[in-house]
């Protein structure tokens, strides 16, 4: 975890071992919540933290709504990126589950993915923070793909998606208060939400680097990506 005043779901991914057992680098990819709370010093922690690059995933309703303190800082790139953005058109209902959102973001917001990933592959030296608000759902996925081509084991990923639980305690117990009851079940981060992810990502694609191919990454990109994640050799 990194202590912030202003936000509550933010850590880092590295530590996690990856493949090989190799530690994930730190300072290289940051998954948070809304950074719209954030105190001046918090401000200044990210920015020795090593963050230059702040990648918003939320729509831009939200990001009017509600903003992100590193919007403006001269030191940050603001790169905004609506993953989901469009996803509602092609289903017919609410999911079921999380899990099964997440798949169908696989499937029809190739575009967003393809965006942010293209955008961490042009700066593989760069401490990168990627947020939504509650950083459970679409940072979710982020991180989620991003420890799978490292090679975290499933086991490992699922266990820091279901973090956000317990970081976001009291949180997410009021926005199920706030939201429709039909909306409840989209709450929160149970494991099994990740497992299914996880496991249609490997079933359709092979992992998460045949998935960055099938949406327009090279592979010369994806080893890119995959080895910035490390110490150098």
């Amino acid at each position: 975890m990194i202590s912030l005043e202003g936000a509550r779901n933010v850590r880092d991914l590295g530590g996690l071992l990856g493949q090989s057992g190799q530690p994930l680098r730190r300072h290289r990819f940051v998954r948070a919540d809304s950074l719209e709370s954030l105190h001046a010093m918090d401000v200044i922690r990210l920015l020795k933290y090593g963050i230059t690059i702040d990648i918003d995933l939320r729509s831009k309703h939200e990001r009017q709504q509600w903003g992100d303190a590193l919007s403006n800082i001269a030191e940050v790139d603001y790169v905004p990126v609506p993953l989901l953005d469009g996803l509602e058109q092609h289903l017919a209902s609410l999911p079921a589950s999380l899990g099964e959102l997440y798949v169908a973001a696989l499937q029809h917001c190739q575009h967003g993915f393809r965006d942010i990933f293209q955008t961490m592959v042009a700066q593989p030296d760069a401490g990168i923070l990627f947020h939504c608000s509650a950083g459970k759902d679409r940072t979710g996925m982020i991180a989620a793909l991003l420890l799978d081509l490292a090679g975290v084991s499933h086991s490992q990923i699922v266990l820091d998606y279901a973090q956000s639980a317990s970081n976001l305690t009291g949180l997410l117990d009021k926005l199920a208060e706030q939201n429709a009851s039909e909306l409840k079940h989209l709450l929160g981060s149970e494991p099994e939400h990740m497992a299914l992810f996880l496991s249609e990502l490997s079933l359709q694609h092979g992992g998460a680097a045949g998935y960055l191919r099938h949406i327009g990454l090279d592979q010369a990109a994806v080893a890119t990506l995959r080895s910035s994640m490390f110490e150098p050799a």
